[in-house]
């Protein structure tokens, strides 16, 4: 049955579809077949340890075919560096998959591009910094929610790390936006951070074999999988759906509550403007781009944390003695307790340098023909970079596959900052959460070790840190014993 399905797509494709050959002088690349391009020779997971064979094999610039549409690989460091800065490489991709997640159009503030895009990334950041993002509001909000946290692990003697965090970085942000904080309980929310997860582990960066041949969707929406990505998008666009509309039932434009409430004002605002980017489908792509940020980057980042923390007891250890000497057991840190934490700043630096938690950067776009390391690159080419090979080089970090906090300290231990550590990329397209995840894991990494210590169950083997791969990476399950300290 499968085998019949496949050879009617092929056959349809090749009577409606032009089949393309590479452009002039694209980048070398692995070998391109009639319709599906380079697809059958893309993995499934873990791209970034193919890029990096592949930057041998091929160079720093490796051309493809998605189906009938160009796309290059970055896996040079240097040229990653470049790519990501260039103003003619920030556009996002005319994915098939993309538009029908999104209301078929160019939505919210992460697949979205062009003055649309700088209009509304430039509203949610601004409102949600009058909110309190980067605020001492969002401090009280995370410091808050760590106390859950910890009130939770006292109970806990062995915990399953996996999707522990979801819930907790999500209320975070949730409460800026929605006016609303969950409980750990809460089924409904559980239900749909697990929906969440499984589009983030599922999903390919390049979009998979539906994005080569669109057709796929319609005749093997099964087979290929796409059939259980739109239902998860599907049920989560109705969840922020109906909290919409139960804030559009409250709204009082002298009474606003949340980020929700401003965008329903500016919606109100220009409703006679037919040229408007504000919609209640626009509202819905960017409550579901904030509300995946922080529920899945964020949380695994804390994940990958904890798995560190018990491989390397001697880190732990030094960490504590710090916060033991710097905050002491009366009061909780704080944010300005940073300056004092200068460790604790590389150790957080180094689990996001050895195991990010985006190896690939989000697709982006050429909006215009352009060239690159003397190839051509025809004007909407999907670009898709490797951050992996900015923070694993060996050639810049000496030991890259080595844990070593260190190297982010000075002979004053100091931290310095480097250039190359970008795990919230670079330029325009630089992660707006960025300041909120930095602050999540601060607070969040420093309660928890002041509060207890952490190690491998007995009889449980070391976790492993290649991690589970995906649209994002995430540490495989893994356990650990708490023990609360005196």
């Amino acid at each position: 049955m499968f085998v019949t399905i496949v050879l009617t797509c092929l056959v349809l494709c090749l009577l409606y579809n032009v089949i393309k050959i590479r452009p002039k002088n694209f980048p070398p690349g692995p070998p391109c077949l009639p319709v599906v391009g380079c697809v059958p020779f893309l993995p499934s997971q873990y791209l970034h340890l193919k890029m990096e064979l592949w930057l041998k094999k091929y160079g720093s610039v490796v051309g493809l075919m998605l189906g009938s549409q160009p796309a290059v690989l970055i896996c040079g460091p240097n040229e990653v560096l470049e790519v990501l800065r260039r103003e003619e490489f920030q556009g996002r991709p005319e994915k098939a998959n993309f538009r029908q997640e999104n209301f078929n159009r160019k939505l919210g503030v992460f697949f979205s591009d062009g003055p649309f895009w700088v209009e509304q990334r430039r509203f949610t950041l601004r409102h949600l910094r009058d909110l309190g993002f980067g605020k001492s509001i969002m401090e009280t909000l995370i410091s808050e929610e760590i106390e859950d946290v910890i009130k939770e692990l006292r109970q806990c003697k062995v915990l399953q790390v996996s999707r522990f965090f979801g819930l907790s970085t999500v209320n975070v942000i949730w409460a800026l936006v929605a006016g609303t904080r969950y409980s750990r309980g809460d089924a409904r929310l559980q239900d749909l951070l697990h929906a969440l997860t499984r589009l983030f582990r599922s999903g390919s960066q390049t979009g998979g074999i539906v994005n080569a041949v669109p057709i796929l969707k319609i005749i093997a929406p099964q087979v290929t999988g796409h059939q259980e990505t739109l239902d998860h998008v599907t049920n989560l666009k109705f969840f922020f759906r109906n909290i919409i509309r139960e804030h559009d039932k409250t709204f009082k434009e002298n009474d606003l509550r949340d980020f929700i409430d401003v965008y329903l004002k500016e919606m109100k605002h220009q409703s006679d403007n037919e040229n408007s980017t504000f919609s209640e489908d626009g509202l819905i792509i960017t409550c579901f781009d904030l509300f995946a940020a922080g529920a899945e980057s964020v949380s695994n980042t804390l994940s990958f944390t904890l798995l560190y923390t018990v491989l390397h007891p001697e880190v732990q250890g030094t960490v504590q003695r710090l916060l033991d000497d710097v905050v002491g057991k009366d009061r909780r840190p704080c944010l300005a307790d940073r300056p004092r934490l200068q460790y604790v700043e590389a150790v957080l630096a180094e689990v996001m340098r050895i195991n990010t938690v985006a190896a690939v950067a989000p697709a982006h776009r050429v909006t215009q023909d352009t060239t690159l390391n003397g190839y051509s690159i025809p004007k909407d080419t999907t670009v898709i970079a490797s951050l992996w090979c900015i923070l694993r080089d060996k050639e810049h970090w000496g030991d890259p596959e080595v844990f070593r906090p260190e190297r982010f300290l000075d002979e004053n231990d100091n931290f310095v900052k480097d250039e190359w550590m970008i795990p919230f990329g670079i330029g325009r397209r630089t992660c707006l959460g960025e300041l909120m995840a930095r602050n999540i894991l601060f607070i969040f990494y420093t309660t928890l070790l002041q509060e207890f210590s952490f190690s491998l169950p007995v009889g449980d083997p070391e976790p492993s840190t290649l991690c589970l791969s995906g649209i994002t990476s995430a540490p495989q399950p893994f356990r650990v014993k708490i023990t609360r300290r005196s």
